[in-house]
């Protein structure tokens, strides 16, 4: 009988947490994505919202950011999604990723950055997007919202009216 009593007490706690608020729709603003090493494989595959840029970049917004004051340098950028639709304000969705390579004149990567809407309250004085420093096959390096002592929000602020986001 002490078993029977045990049984159905654990059958109704999980009766109840299975009615838990858990199930409810998640308010938009509080969303956090964290983007894992999966979540950039393949990214070569991904569209491309923009040709590829090739030499100096002719608007000179970026400085020596991503090779942009080489001429022997391609920048390809990638995004997951090249359906995405920014929202109301301007503003891409949590989850959205962007990944941006930068290739030698012999076609060999450079390096490989990426920024992550990830939403919730992170970095959200710089519209909630992380900055990572990926390998060629997308594993992480480094990441945060500070990356390269603040370099990446310093720079892409000045995109501040496009969502921190040059192309697309």
């Amino acid at each position: 009988m002490k078993y029977l009593s045990l049984f159905l007490f654990a059958l109704a706690l999980s009766a109840f947490t299975a009615c838990s608020d858990d199930d409810d729709p998640v308010n938009p603003g509080d969303q956090e994505f964290i983007a894992t090493e999966a979540d950039f494989a393949g990214h070569r595959g991904w569209a491309q919202p923009v040709s590829p840029i090739s030499g100096k970049d002719p608007a000179g917004l970026v400085g020596d950011a991503h090779g942009a004051d080489d001429e022997d340098m391609t920048r390809h950028v990638f995004i997951n999604d090249n359906n995405v639709t920014r929202d109301g304000n301007g503003n891409f969705p949590v989850g959205t990723r962007l990944v941006k390579e930068v290739r030698m004149a012999d076609g060999s990567v450079a390096m490989v950055t990426a920024m992550v809407k990830r939403g919730g309250d992170f970095n959200d004085s710089h519209r909630n997007w992380e900055w990572l420093m990926l390998g060629e096959d997308g594993s992480i390096m480094d990441r945060g919202a500070n990356l390269m002592d603040n370099m990446c929000n310093g720079c892409h602020a000045q995109a501040a009216d496009k969502d921190y986001v040059f192309t697309k």
